[in-house]
């Protein structure tokens, strides 16, 4: 692959819908501090359903929290809990004790009881709970009763299920007798196999898509300082001029699922994602094809094309097979990630207008980083030649250790090298 090809990249944030979005989210409703409070209650934007039903319905959501541990002295036990409710009702909590490094997963269900469906053990090498460390908390809603609560990039359910998807139903063939009268058709079911879910279904007496209102309460040394919700990806603050950074951490929360294979193939193509985990699969975030990619470790580039859909997208009435990418594409600020000049207006485009429309974002380019980024390019163009030639130079060293094993193999046995005969016996 030309070495220029790999750092084309596709990222961050905005649309029309929206006002100016902070630098450390992209396409979100909302983003606001919280004065490191132990105790908050969101109010979800139109989630009323007299004035307007069914708003949410459908929608892919994202609900983050951001905190802290701090070094104050406390007698309670430190405990994170976080929920969705539906007035006063509950939805889906989590609560997390750092004491006993433990999470439990509740839901009121139809019975209007109170039922745990999942509880673990915390993975201490994500969550230490000292003092000092920043924590994140993420709730997405995938559909009705498909949820996933994230702590630190450690999902906080489990169980898989694997099955057989129809996705279409094809009419290939009409059927007619002797006098032209239709008499059947033939119709050909289109699957796919493989697909992954979650095994368990959120199943609370309210779905999702009823919830009004995001409910926070802490205890202990947890401290909550930042809330962001809507069809987005976030991460923390701090991250401008480090792409890569929030690339990584936006990935390690995300729906990939690395194998040795797709990770080896992942890496020709993106070489400075060399510090990526795997991912969450089922349990995660977003699609990685909306996390933020970078022109180089510290900057974004300048033209994004898959930024993350929200509700005010259409289907993609330009090209039929990108249906299933809806998505925006925006000019954007190299050193933040922000919409360029924050105008989504006159710089995001429906992904298809990208694909087919030539859109070009050169407005976007800051020319007093070319240096930078062009020494950049240069010093990962050596970095992947010397490795090349490493490869090269090894591959000739195993290609020579093998013909000089072989050439011991043939004399210890007596045998002509050119023939492969036995020349003789062999010396006693």
């Amino acid at each position: 692959m030309h070495f220029a090809t790999k750092f084309h990249c596709i990222f961050v944030l905005a649309s029309a819908m929206f006002s100016s979005i902070p630098a450390h989210s992209m396409n979100c409703l909302d983003d606001f501090d919280l004065d490191d409070v132990q105790s908050y209650t969101y109010q979800i934007p139109n989630s009323d359903q007299k004035e307007k039903p069914h708003y949410w319905d459908h929608h892919q959501l994202n609900y983050y929290v951001f905190g802290k541990f701090d070094d104050s002295t406390s007698d309670q036990e430190t405990k994170i809990t976080a929920g969705v409710y539906n007035h006063d009702k509950l939805i889906y909590e989590t609560e997390i004790n750092c004491n006993k490094g433990t999470y439990s997963n509740k839901i009121l269900n139809r019975k209007s009881q109170i039922e745990e469906l999942f509880a673990g053990k915390l993975d201490r090498n994500l969550t230490s709970c000292k003092a000092g460390e920043p924590f994140d908390l993420i709730l997405k809603v995938n559909n009705f009763n498909a949820m996933s609560w994230i702590f630190n990039a450690q999902p906080l359910q489990y169980g898989v299920k694997e099955f057989r998807k129809r996705i279409a139903n094809t009419k290939t063939a009409v059927q007619t007798d002797e006098n032209n009268v239709r008499t059947g058709i033939t119709e050909t079911k289109k699957y796919v196999d493989g697909v992954k879910r979650p095994l368990t279904k959120i199943t609370s007496k309210y779905h999702a898509y009823l919830a009004t209102k995001f409910v926070l309460k802490a205890s202990g040394n947890a401290r909550f300082d930042r809330l962001v919700f809507g069809q987005c990806n976030a991460w923390p603050k701090g991250m401008e001029s480090r792409c890569q950074d929030a690339r990584n951490w936006v990935h390690a929360r995300s729906k990939a699922n690395m194998t040795d294979y797709s990770m080896e193939n992942h890496l020709e193509k993106f070489p400075l994602d060399v510090n990526i985990t795997r991912g969450l699969g089922v349990f995660g975030n977003n699609r990685i094809v909306h996390n933020p990619l970078c022109l180089t470790t510290k900057y974004f580039n300048f033209l994004q094309s898959l930024v993350h859909p929200d509700r005010g997208i259409p289907k993609d009435p330009y090209n039929p097979s990108l249906r299933n990418m809806r998505a925006y594409c925006c000019c954007t600020n190299m050193r933040t990630g922000q919409v360029f000049k924050n105008d989504p207006e006159n710089n995001c485009v429906f992904a298809s207008e990208c694909t087919w429309g030539g859109t070009s974002c050169q407005r976007a380019f800051d020319p007093t980083l070319g240096t930078e980024i062009e020494r950049e390019f240069t010093r990962l163009r050596e970095k992947e030649e010397k490795k090349e030639k490493e490869q090269v130079s090894e591959a000739l060293k195993e290609h020579v250790d093998t013909e000089s094993k072989l050439a011991a193999v043939l004399h210890i046995n007596n045998t002509n090298a050119d023939t492969g005969i036995l020349a003789g016996k062999i010396p006693l």
